[in-house]
């Protein structure tokens, strides 16, 4: 996630907060049409100022860069919340350093492969150290840290403001995470997102001098035909809005030739065996996929599939398959997921014969809804008549929640006008 943007974009957001509180005043309808204008010609004005000044940053070249030494003490000198950082590079050693963020939904679904890595690697040499960037709140870091436990048992530093900011990302050009650096000798060796940190890539590195450059010409390779296998992502997720599993596979196989390291490979190859409906294939390969973003996406997107359609177009075990992971994911966000999540979830749950559960998370749903929509009686009505329908034992579907929420949300706007005439 691009942290100029998000920095942008949370500007923006504050200061619409901070100018909807005018709202609350006893003001006329002149009064409160002028206000009304001159806060959208604030905001827009923000939109441009952040937006041009993303635009304007000068980029200068990377200094850090594959074969450059890097800065040791940086690390040794970041705040260590759980474990500490290497003392010295040993020969021979590979040394990965994850750079992450509470808020970053990529990095925070790859937390199970790298503590993998680190598990599976580290009596082979393999050093993994997680490096908390562009967060400003430390308390929340090691809160998230301590919450993981075993899942994250690797060292973790806390960088903001830090000469791991300056000496690594800055002089990296880093402007995203997840972003791994990956060090042997004490010289930067690669690049790349912990996505891409295979079994067979960190066992090429670990290999030796030979194995660790064959390594990095792969990765150097791979971000080199980016635009192409992007190129060729694009196509197959088309063909898959088609059902045409045969033009799928053919892109796949595309996309193998050129990178087949490509993190989204196993993702692709899923939604081949969904279009196919080879079921029992699909629902093996959902169960034997390791804990990535593109597992939690696709998950994401097939409970939501199953969701607005009818119970006929998926069997009960493929929609058990699926609900399993999405439970864990919605319970790793927590409320910050929004209450559609859980609508839909009460909804798989009910379809695989647990009704208890699914009335549960129904509940679940309108609660968070309260807080989403600030107490809101109007707003929150669509999953109250959710939680209603399902509790009298008849069951909606995402696309009734949908049409129920586009009821409330004008029945609102009307009551809003309304108010704003009187006064």
């Amino acid at each position: 996630m691009n942290r100029k943007v998000t920095m942008a974009l949370h500007t923006i957001f504050k200061l619409s907060d901070f100018l909807s509180c005018f709202s609350k005043l006893e003001l006329d309808s002149n009064a409160r049409l002028r206000l009304r204008g001159l806060t959208f010609m604030v905001i827009c004005s923000a939109m441009v100022w952040s937006t041009t000044a993303v635009a304007q940053q000068t980029k200068s070249e990377p200094t850090l860069v594959s074969g450059a030494e890097v800065n040791l003490a940086a690390v040794k000198n970041a705040d260590w919340i759980q474990g500490e950082g290497p003392v010295s590079f040993e020969p021979g050693k590979v040394y990965v350093f994850e750079c992450w963020a509470t808020w970053c939904g990529p990095c925070v679904a790859l937390i199970p492969h790298v503590n993998e890595l680190h598990e599976k690697y580290y009596d082979q040499g393999l050093r993994v150290h997680g490096m908390s960037s562009w967060e400003d709140d430390k308390e929340k870091v090691e809160k998230f840290v301590n919450a993981k436990g075993k899942g994250m048992s690797y060292p973790v530093a806390f960088t903001n403001g830090s000469a791991f900011q300056t000496e690594w990302l800055e002089a990296a050009g880093v402007e995203s995470i997840p972003h791994a650096f990956v060090v042997r000798n004490g010289e930067l060796l690669l690049q790349t997102e912990a996505s891409r940190l295979t079994d067979s890539l960190i066992e090429l590195i670990l290999s030796g001098d030979e194995g660790a450059q064959q390594a990095a010409a792969k990765v150097k390779a791979a971000y080199d035909a980016r635009e192409e296998t992007d190129a060729l992502t694009q196509e197959i997720y088309v063909a898959s809005r088609k059902k045409d599993a045969e033009k799928m596979a053919e892109k796949i196989e595309e996309i193998e030739a050129i990178d087949p390291d490509h993190p989204e490979l196993s993702k692709l190859h899923l939604q081949v065996l969904v279009v196919r409906e080879d079921w029992a294939a699909a629902i093996a390969f959902l169960n034997e996929m390791p804990a990535s973003y593109f597992k939690s996406s696709f998950v994401m997107q097939a409970a939501r599939e199953i969701a607005s359609g009818n119970a006929d177009d998926y069997p009960v075990e493929y929609t058990k398959a699926v609900t399993l992971p999405y439970s864990e994911y919605i319970e790793e966000k927590g409320e910050t997921i929004g209450p559609n999540h859980f609508a839909y979830q009460s909804i798989l749950f009910w379809r695989i014969g647990d009704k208890q559960t699914a009335i549960e998370m129904a509940e679940k749903g309108v609660e968070v809804a309260i807080n989403y929509a600030r107490a809101s009686e109007i707003r929150t009505n669509a999953f109250r008549r959710f939680e209603k329908s399902i509790k009298e034992g008849t069951l909606p579907t995402s696309s009734d929640l949908m049409s129920w929420q586009v009821q409330a949300r004008k029945k609102a706007a009307a009551a809003e006008k309304t108010s704003e005439e009187t006064k």
